[in-house]
């Protein structure tokens, strides 16, 4: 499976909200007050911009590639270590 990921930190805020870089935002073209859902997998979550219409063929493949993914898939993303 050939899949780029990019992972960016935030924190969830004391009202629940979770704040996107700008340059998240630009990327996918979200606007403030953009409806999003929100897919929960084995191991988090992902954000989808909504589009009004069924996700595409690409976007579904991509999320049930994301669900078969396990844990150890996480060493594909950078993090920042905890001090």
């Amino acid at each position: 499976m050939n899949m780029s990921a990019t992972a960016t930190g935030t924190t969830v805020g004391h009202d629940g909200r979770v704040t996107l870089s700008e340059e998240t935002r630009r990327r996918y073209r979200l606007a403030p007050n953009t409806p999003i859902r929100v897919v929960e997998t084995r191991g988090g979550i992902l954000l989808v911009p909504l589009t009004g219409g069924a996700p595409n063929r690409e976007l579904a493949l991509e999320l049930s590639q994301w669900q078969a993914l396990g844990a150890e898939s996480w060493d594909r993303f950078a993090y920042e270590a905890e001090t």
